[in-house]
């Protein structure tokens, strides 16, 4: 018996390291449904594609296969790639995105800004993906509009990102990189964002006792905002997890409460 305890206490570190590992690859498809009165009436039941933080893994299809809603809209929240990601690998998982038949959307992370951009802005445009930097967009559905923002990516958080303000009415939703983006803009440029989805921390990816770098992902409120913060679907450095998911997001919009 105790050999046998000893045997056990060993295999401890290597079954941990071996759980965070399952962790990190396994998929956690999330399902959010944001609830905002304010939402045009046309919007109702907007469904859209939200993955963030890819880093180094591949999509797995198999994931996109259990998606049995309709998709209308794929957005991309940064760290598409990183440095040492074959371009290979990253135009797969546009193949697989390409999937849904829909427009896709993508916003700069600190991991993109890696690579050769020029490479991956020509991929991008090879699989008509939009590249949303300090720009805004103009989305339509039965008879209403929304805008849908893209902040570029800025070490600064308190950069005063070159958007057009006073040109910015009606419902608004922000996909940044990094949530502090929105964070530390002023009231003024908050009060004109109803919705938000951001990335980057990766709920802290390996939590010990519920404690990490960063809070958990997931839906929060600020003052009059929506605020949505992905865990990621992919890992920064060691490819480990704990506490935390892989995910990739169905986000369905409704003004019903």
């Amino acid at each position: 018996m105790y050999l046998i305890a000893i045997m056990i206490i060993c295999c401890l570190p290597m079954i941990f390291i071996l759980w965070m590992i399952f962790k990190a690859h396994h998929d956690v498809l999330d399902f959010v449904m944001i609830k905002d009165k304010r939402l045009p009436a046309g919007f109702e039941g907007f469904k859209i594609f939200f993955i963030t933080d890819i880093h180094r893994r591949k999509i797995k299809a198999k994931t996109l296969d259990a998606i049995t809603d309709s998709i209308e809209l794929v957005l991309i929240g940064g760290d598409m790639t990183e440095h040492g990601v074959p371009l290979d690998r990253t135009k797969q998982n546009l193949q697989l995105l390409k999937r849904f038949n829909v427009p896709i959307y993508f916003v700069w992370g600190n991991n993109d800004l890696e690579v050769n951009q020029q490479q991956l802005m020509d991929l991008f445009a090879a699989f008509d993906v939009i590249i949303l930097a300090d720009d805004f967009r103009k989305i339509t559905r039965n008879g209403s509009s929304m805008q849908l923002i893209g902040f570029n990516f800025y070490e600064e958080p308190q950069y005063r990102y070159q958007i057009p303000w006073e040109d910015i009415d009606g419902y608004s939703l922000l996909l940044t990189h990094t949530p502090r983006s929105f964070y530390f803009q002023t009231p003024y440029i908050q009060y004109k964002i109803q919705t938000v989805l951001a990335g980057h921390t990766h709920g802290g990816q390996i939590r010990l006792f519920n404690k990490g770098l960063y809070s958990r992902g997931g839906l929060k409120y600020y003052n009059h905002t929506n605020v949505f913060v992905s865990e990621g679907y992919g890992y920064t450095a060691l490819p480990f997890r704990l506490q935390t998911n892989a995910e990739c997001h169905v986000v369905t919009l409704s003004n019903i409460d």
